[in-house]
């Protein structure tokens, strides 16, 4: 009777473990379906001397400020870093970004350009007081288009260049993101900004 009533008990707890585990996976499921996917792209100007570009969009909260920088709050990317997505048919590197649903602005742009085994640094926030934004909505693909990027002087610059269907779906295809890609035009929006290091040793800035 004992070796019956533990190994009664030792059923129960497996299925118990396995509902645990059902629900998780039912959670993280329905997580997963309220986020947005956003594709953006960016590329050098021609002339440029191709440094490593760093393009930073954040959430903006209820009172109209930036929220915090980290998590699903924002898209950040790094161009040349291994970790973006190219297509033949497309100029430039484009960043795949599962995003909490909300309204986001670009921050801006910081660029690194090592020459002569000297590196230099471009800041590019955008002090505003407008500035690019859209709106991600619960579940949807959307495509921001390709950005240009380019040096203006000592600062580090983008602007919209090529927003194009034919490159929406050969990068949500190289991603393998199934289902229809909306284009997704963007909007100024007044966020404001007063420029801060993104850490005591690092001579990047953000809003």
């Amino acid at each position: 009777m004992a070796g019956a009533h533990r190994q009664g008990w030792g059923v129960m707890r497996l299925v118990f473990v396995m509902l645990a585990a059902l629900a998780l996976s039912q959670c993280a499921s329905a997580r997963e379906a309220q986020r947005a996917t956003v594709i953006v792209g960016l590329a050098a100007a021609p002339d440029n001397s191709d440094p490593r570009y760093t393009m930073l969009w954040r959430r903006i909260d209820q009172s109209g400020q930036f929220d915090s920088h980290g998590g699903r709050r924002m898209i950040e990317f790094t161009t040349h870093s291994g970790a973006t997505v190219r297509v033949a048919s497309a100029p430039g590197e484009f960043e795949v970004a599962e995003v909490e649903p909300g309204r986001y602005a670009l921050d801006g742009v910081f660029a690194t350009l090592s020459e002569a085994g000297v590196t230099y640094t471009a800041q590019g926030s955008i002090r505003g007081p407008e500035r690019p934004s859209f709106e991600a909505r619960p579940g949807e693909v959307i495509y921001l288009g390709i950005w240009q990027a380019s040096l203006d002087g000592h600062l580090a610059v983008v602007r919209p260049w090529r927003i194009d269907q034919a490159d929406a779906r050969a990068v949500a295809q190289a991603a393998g993101i199934e289902g229809a890609v909306a284009i997704r035009q963007t909007e100024a929006a007044v966020v404001p900004c007063a420029p801060r290091r993104l850490h005591p040793s690092l001579t990047r800035e953000i809003c």
